[in-house]
């Protein structure tokens, strides 16, 4: 093989390459998207409170995938016990996934009602962690991380 053709073959490789390398980089994200109304049995609820009851979930949510392995989850969600006594929570966030693991939640992730009426619990504002699901940054209010949560959720 002559010298032209070598070098030919090795720019005609780059190019293909480059081509394979942007198309890539354009394509754009998968995007998956539910809504859907459950109702479970409520494990959650009778480990931290001893209080066997069934509960429904209403969610929506999306979630989009890039090809860097990046990905934005935005999800509304609400939680409503059978049992009166126990508080109806709600959650509606965005977050932000890194490829290296670590992610960042921005929105008003919980909200507790009390039945009577009025917010028991509220966080809102913007929570960093890193790969391994440790707290790194908070901004806002996220008095959960703080608390006993049975003194929120029990009777």
């Amino acid at each position: 093989m002559n010298r032209r053709a070598v070098t030919l073959s090795i720019v005609a490789t780059l190019v293909l390459s480059a081509i394979g390398a942007v198309s890539v980089q354009a394509a754009g994200p998968e995007i998956e998207r539910d809504a859907y109304t459950d109702r479970y049995h409520d494990d959650f609820i009778l480990e931290l409170c001893g209080i066997d009851t069934w509960t429904t979930v209403t969610e929506r949510w999306s979630s989009k995938v890039y090809p860097d392995g990046s990905e934005i989850f935005q999800v509304v969600r609400t939680f409503v016990p059978d049992d009166p006594r126990i508080p109806i929570e709600k959650g509606a966030a965005t977050a932000f996934f890194a490829p290296d693991g670590s992610r960042t939640v921005i929105g008003s992730a919980l909200r507790l009602f009390d039945p009577d009426g009025g917010i028991l619990l509220l966080d809102a504002g913007q929570v960093q962690f890193d790969p391994l699901g440790n707290v790194v940054t908070t901004r806002g209010h996220a008095p959960s991380f703080d608390v006993d949560l049975a003194d929120y959720y029990c009777p």
